[in-house]
Parts: C-alpha cells; structure tokens; sequence
C-alpha cells in the first residue's frame, strides 16, 4: 500500500441516470486500489474528509462547487477531472463559473490532448495545473466473457452493439435509421436521459432492434453483450469516450464520428462516419463488418489500446501523480 487515502467525489445529480460517469468512477477506483491507493466513493459509506489526504472530484457541473469548497477550507488536495466537451462557445458567465472552480484545484487531470485543447480553448489554466493521463480500462475486459449469459437478456445473435444513454447528442436515431437501411438487428444498452427522444428512437427502430437499461459497468453482462456483438457502432456527435475503448480492448470493430479526440485515440483504426448523414453511417457499419482488412484494423486498435490504456499501465501512472503531488 502506498499510505494514501483519497476520495472520489461528482456533482450532487450525477447519478439521477446513471451512464458513463458511473463507470469513470468505478473503474478509477477499481485501478487505483490495484495500484496501492486506499480509494472510497463518496456516499454513505465513505469516512469524513478530514481522513483524506485529498479529493479527486469529476466534473466542473455547477453542482460541484459546495464539495470542492469545503475540501479547500480543510486543505486537501483537489484533483479536478473536469470530463466535459463543449460543442462550441460558452457564455462569460460560465468561464467565470469555472474558472472559480480551476482555480482552487491543485491539479486538471484530462484524459486527451484532444480534450485538453477542448477546454483551453475557453478556460485559462495555468500550465504547471495540468496533467494528461490516458483513460484507463478495467482488466476485467481482458478476462474471458461468458458469451452465453447474453441469452438472459437477448436473443439476438448477428447485431449491432450502441452502448450510452439515449439522448440526441449520441445520435441514436441516425445510427437508427442506417440499421433500418441496412436490415441490421442491434441492442441499444444504457437507458435513456431524453425521454422524448427515446421514444422517437423505439418508433422509428425496425423489429430487430432491442432496447435494454443501464447495465452495471464493468459487468460480467456488459463483457458478454460486447463479445457476441458484431460490431460497436457510436457515431455521436460528442466524443465516443470510454465504451468505444472497452470495445477495442475486446478486440471489436469500431464506428464512430471522426473528430480530434477519435484521431487521437484510434488513428485509422476504426471505421468513420458523418453523424448528420444516414448513409455514411450505414457505409461504415457495413465496412465494419464486411472489409477485407477488418482483422488487421481491429488488432491495431486492440494493441494501440492496450499500450495506451490498460490500467496496468495507467494506474501505476495516476498513482505516482497522487503520492508525488501529496508531498
């Protein structure tokens, strides 16, 4: 044990739906505690924060500030995760907000380059804040999935796999769409955060396509879904994030939209798609599946993965951050 003791803290209604967030929390633990650290989630289980060395607090949601001040006013260290992808300009109103926020942390931890510039392209953050350390996924994707546990829950044999919950900006109903086109069966997973939008989705989506709730992340269901999947198709209009790496480590084809953060994390690894146009979208599926050099694509992505993201490599890393900017 390295002696640490840190707690993982979010925004009060983070969890109202659960989804990728859930995840970021319960994989950052699962690999520090492997690397050494003593990690709790903040709830009822956890200790009082004067038993912490520091605090490493996910997102810069308004809701944030009361957690973070009063970590600041008992002096801990705060380490800011602040997991957000702005689409275009934010109002003055909300740099200042983060601004204030940025400025009683210790340190910014970003997961990308691409990421990084995302936020520094309307938040000043001196440059000794930051630090970039990679996503990092759980080493349960690299056990053996129990393929037949998908029978629990589908029957479906030759599908797409959409993982994330239903909400405009991941673009289900043009990932919809393309698989109604190309007679593709499928499996939505994650629930949804935009009721309206869900039910457009399920109406317009052909018999084939199965819709199911949130999945605990990291589950032995979760590995199952992925390994009988044919291909992940995440054409959002955000950045794909986590889902599309657990994907890759399970050595699975990829679609997504292109973009600064996919290029970063998958070069030409995966298949691109525009996200406004419903037959580009059906052409990478179907590339996905069908290409000749769909193997090789898939090893090169599972071993730039691998390199880049295993928690064996990054916990190590995250953990090393923590006990060197605790001195």
């Amino acid at each position: 044990m390295t002696g640490l003791k840190f707690i993982l803290t979010t925004y009060s209604t983070a969890f109202t739906v659960s989804g990728g967030g859930e995840s970021e929390l319960v994989q950052v633990a699962e690999i520090l505690k492997a690397s050494g650290v003593h990690i709790d989630i903040y709830g009822i289980g956890s200790r009082p924060l004067s038993f912490y060395d520091g605090v490493i607090h996910f997102s810069v949601h308004a809701d944030s500030h009361a957690i973070l001040r009063e970590a600041a006013v008992r002096n801990k260290r705060i380490f800011l995760w602040p997991n957000v992808w702005w689409l275009g300009p934010i109002p003055a109103s909300e740099v200042e907000r983060v601004e204030e926020i940025t400025r009683i942390a210790h340190k910014l931890l970003f997961k990308s380059q691409a990421e990084l510039d995302n936020f520094t392209q309307y938040i000043r953050v001196p440059a000794e804040k930051i630090e970039i350390l990679p996503t990092c996924v759980s080493n349960r994707f690299l056990a053996q999935p129990d393929k037949d546990l998908l029978s629990t829950v589908s029957n479906a044999t030759d599908f797409a796999l959409c993982l994330g919950l239903i909400e405009p900006i991941k673009n289900q109903l043009q990932t919809i769409r393309a698989l109604n086109q190309l007679k593709l069966d499928a499996l939505f997973v994650g629930g949804a955060r935009d009721d309206d939008y869900y039910r457009q989705c399920v109406a317009e989506a052909h018999s084939g396509i199965t819709f199911l709730p949130f999945i605990q992340p990291c589950s032995a269901l979760l590995r199952s879904i992925i390994a009988n999947c044919s291909v992940i198709a995440e054409p959002s209009i955000d950045p794909p994030g986590r889902s599309s790496l657990e994907g890759a480590i399970m050595q699975k084809p990829l679609v997504m939209s292109d973009g600064p953060w996919q290029r970063e994390h998958f070069e030409n690894g995966v298949w691109y798609a525009s996200p406004d146009s419903v037959d580009s979208i059906a052409s990478a599926i179907a590339g996905a599946i069908n290409d000749t050099d769909r193997h090789a694509k898939v090893a090169a992505t599972y071993d730039r993965a691998m390199a880049h993201h295993s928690a064996s490599i990054i916990g190590p890393q995250i953990a090393a951050l923590l006990a060197r900017e605790s001195i």
